[in-house]
């Protein structure tokens, strides 16, 4: 009964919230319409209508999923609440002169102002109207004109210098539509690209570089192509010493006299204008220079009050390194003390200016990144001082820089503690961590980190409906895991060769952890220890490399003899997947990922892992004359060790379509192969699609292999030797940081080879297209920017268990048959 009265509720607040956004144009005077669209008609395909949009000043209010004006009708809805705006705005005139008449000269009136303003709108009025609502856009001729006006300067930026716009007002029911119109004319296009540059040096650089430049002849003339240009040459001039040049000294100019729509770009470069020191009446030109960097002083330990000059209680310190060309340079420490609180070599590896080279932007741009990466700093300054020599006593060495690097330590060492409510495909739980951190273990921007986990949860018995045999009387949960995991992170490569060898943008890391964990459940108790030790680095900005040549997985199960039987009855070889077993693999993984930071562009993730393990033990076997051929399984400290080979790829495409849309897409598909001592993949690196992260219409680990199909309704994970899956997703702002999807997931899991007790869940290529799983859905997220909250509603549309002809789902669905997922972040 509840539930029916709260359906009622929610419907009946949709409905008057509907038939409020439908009377919206009755609460306008006679000589206001509302905006009820933008109309964008143009006679040349090769304008964007996009770019056009983004002119226009007055937009329709936005509507809910693209059907309601919903915070249009929100902002009407607030007016069934009284206004108590004048009665509020009353009584704080009266606050605001009995405090000014109390406190005198003392009377802040500004800051006063500002806390009265805030008690006024406290209202549910205010509220809804300045958070939800959205205020009519009413039709305003002048803002029409003035988007004619802007749209015609845009035409001209894209070489349209003969286009014509207009635009036409209907007016229907209170309601105005604006259609704009556009007649490009001809599009002007570029015939040559000349340079005006009066430093000749300067312009030998430039001219070298020509080839790349973004204005090309033939192309249609477009003024952020040489915006674009601007940029681009003066990145490029910086990068070669020319410290105090910047893009104001690069200016176009345009002659289309020529005729017949064509146009001549000239790109000029001005000199520097100085006061002429004996006349400063009389301006001279004079080259722009390029400067070397003479030394480079760092402040390890900078203080904002700090000034540059050395003071009694600074020692200065000279550290020599040799570069990868094996030359010396020297970098001067200024710190408090003699003892080093970060070691200075591990400063000196992250800083990419070098004296006795030209300055150049791109090292300053790196050294603050690397400096960054390190995450001890929580300032960090990079500046030059011009210490020239007198041009005419030493006209070689006549302009210099000193690089001056101030930074600022964050706290060393912090510890927090985590409580948090878990529901993992529907078993609710509890969880609790501890963490430890030090960021500077060793002095050497060494991040150490302590993990102790505990969780309590409730779980189903393996093939029962109901979780069952609780811990203790008292705690209601039969599921236990307590553990800890402790590592660390070193800022270089732990090999033997010199770190200088290696290019400093590689950005080197060393990681290295030891975890180990005990599981209660109800079927069995486990004991996992895991040991990871590998290598971390970029070989450039969009192209990550991990490298991991001691990955070690041990574990140690006790399974209760009634779960065993169970095993044995559904699946003997799932059976297998509860023995204790040890994985010695070796894992490689390259990662793509062409996503600019701060820029909205479409861009191109990619991850492929790599894993195989087991092939060294069965070395040593050989070689120890342990191998006994007709021996099926060996062991290491009495324990079997898995060989298998894994492979997988993870690929997604982002396209933005504007600030507040984009569409997401996911290909993904693996592989794994056991061979000689395993029989099957370890539990653990099995393949399994489902859950908050996969296809949403089913819960983890329960859909497939194959067509597989459970007659006897007992609940197990699923998992597979091979995996396919592809995602698709559109996401769209509501309000604010309240955003929406619709979703669409595909996929499944399959079996190498064919097994009895699993029929139809072999991948067979005629097959396995019929067996692809289908769901859709809708989601709702919070975005808080630091961290996202998401809920997923799926329902599944083809379910390959399912005989042929009813394997489209979708026909019979209900409510009920709704799967809710709760996650953190985007699922991909």
């Amino acid at each position: 009964m509840k539930k029916f009265v709260l359906k009622i509720g929610i419907l009946l607040f949709l409905f008057s919230l509907f038939a409020t956004s439908c009377k919206t144009t009755k609460k306008l005077s006679n000589d206001e319409f509302l905006v009820k669209k933008n109309i964008i008609k143009s006679d040349n395909s090769e304008i964007n209508t996009d770019d056009i949009k983004s002119f226009i000043k007055q937009k329709p209010n936005k509507k809910l999923l693209g059907i309601v004006r919903f915070h249009l009708a929100v902002y009407y809805f607030a007016d069934k609440f009284k206004d108590r705006r004048p009665i509020k705005e009353k009584k704080s005139a009266a606050r605001l002169a009995k405090k000014k008449l109390k406190q005198g000269d003392k009377f802040d009136e500004e800051k006063q102002l500002k806390k009265e303003e805030k008690r006024v709108n406290r209202s549910v009025r205010e509220w809804l109207k300045s958070t939800i609502g959205e205020a009519p856009v009413i039709l305003d001729t002048n803002l029409t004109n003035s988007t004619l006006i802007q749209l015609k300067l845009y035409l001209k930026s894209r070489g349209f210098f003969q286009g014509e716009i207009s635009k036409e007002i209907v007016y229907k029911k209170r309601k105005a539509e604006i259609t704009y119109k556009i007649k490009s004319g001809p599009s002007y296009k570029i015939r040559n690209v000349n340079y005006l540059i009066e430093d000749s040096q300067l312009s030998s650089y430039v001219m070298q570089d020509s080839a790349n430049c973004l204005i090309k002849p033939n192309d249609n003339y477009n003024e952020d192509v040489l915006v674009k240009e601007r940029e681009r040459i003066t990145k490029n001039i910086k990068d070669l010493g020319y410290y105090y040049f910047s893009k104001e000294f690069i200016y176009f100019k345009i002659d289309s006299t020529m005729g017949k729509n064509r146009l001549d770009v000239f790109l000029g470069i001005k000199n520097l204008v100085v006061n002429k020191k004996t006349d400063k009446d009389t301006i001279l030109k004079k080259d722009h220079s390029r400067y070397l960097i003479r030394r480079i002083i760092v402040y390890p330990d900078f203080t904002v009050s700090q000034n540059d000059t050395t003071k009694n209680d600074t020692n200065i310190i000279y550290i020599q390194q040799r570069s990868k060309k094996s030359k010396l340079i020297e970098y001067v420490f200024l710190q408090k003390g003699s003892d080093y609180r970060v070691k200075p070599r591990t400063i000196t590896q992250c800083v990419f200016v070098k004296p006795g080279i030209y300055y150049k932007l791109e090292d300053v741009n790196q050294t603050y990144q690397r400096l960054s990466d390190l995450k001890i700093y929580k300032y960090i300054n990079v500046t030059f001082n011009d210490i020239s020599y007198d041009s005419i006593k030493n006209p070689q060495h006549a302009k210099e820089l000193e690089c001056i690097i101030q930074l600022s330590r964050t706290p060393i060492q912090s510890a927090e503690w985590a409580l948090e409510g878990t529901n993992s495909s529907g078993n609710l739980g509890v969880a609790g961590n501890i963490v430890y951190l030090n960021k500077n273990v060793f002095k050497g921007a060494e991040i150490f980190n302590l993990k102790l986990k505990g969780a309590l949860e409730v779980q189903k018995v393996f093939g029962d409906a109901k979780p069952t045999d609780n811990i203790d009387q008292i705690i209601p949960f039969n599921t236990m895991e307590i553990g800890a995991e402790a590592g660390i992170d070193i800022p270089k490569f732990l090999i033997p060769i010199k770190q200088e060898r290696f290019p400093k943008y590689f950005k080197p890391k060393t990681s290295t952890r030891v975890g180990y964990y005990y599981q209660k459940r109800p079927d069995y108790t486990r004991y996992i220890t895991n040991v990871t030790f590998g290598y971390d680095w970029k070989e450039n900005a969009f192209k990550r490399h991990i490298l991991n040549p001691i990955d070690l997985n041990s574990v140690k199960i006790y399974p209760d003899s009634a779960f065993l039987a169970r095993l044995e009855n559904v699946n003997p070889n799932l059976k297998r997947s509860y023995e204790d077993h040890l994985t010695p693999a070796f894992s490689y993984s390259f990662i793509y990922n062409n996503q600019l930071v701060g820029k909205s562009k479409n861009f191109v993730y990619f991850r492929f892992n790599y894993e195989m393990a087991g092939n060294l033990m069965r070395l040593y076997n050989f070689l120890s004359d342990s191998l006994n051929l007709k021996d099926t399984t060996y062991q290491i400290f009495k324990i079997k060790y898995a060989q298998y080979i894994r492979g997988d790829i993870d690929f997604r495409y982002y396209s933005i379509l504007s600030p507040q849309n984009n569409i997401a897409f996911r290909f993904a598909m693996g592989a794994g192969y056991s061979y000689l001592n395993s029989s099957e993949l370890p539990f653990e690196k099995s393949f399994f699609v489902g859950g908050a992260n996969g296809l949403r219409g089913w819960l983890m680990r329960s859909l497939g292999p194959g067509g597989y199909y459970d007659s006897t309704g007992t609940s197990f994970d699923k998992a597979g030797d091979l995996y396919l899956e592809t995602n698709l997703e559109y996401r769209f702002n509501i309000y604010k940081s309240f955003k929406g999807a619709a979703f669409v997931d595909a996929g499944n899991i399959w079996l190498s080879k064919p097994n009895s007790r699993f029929p139809e869940g072999d991948f067979q290529i005629k097959k396995f297209p019929g067996q692809i799983a289908l769901d859709a859905g809708l989601g709702a997220r919070f975005d808080f920017s630091f961290f996202i909250i998401r809920l997923d509603a799926a329902l599944q549309i083809r379910d390959p268990k399912m005989p042929e002809p009813n394997r489209w789902v979708i026909k019979n669905a209900t409510t009920k048959k709704i799967n809710f997922n709760f996650g953190i972040g985007y699922p991909f």
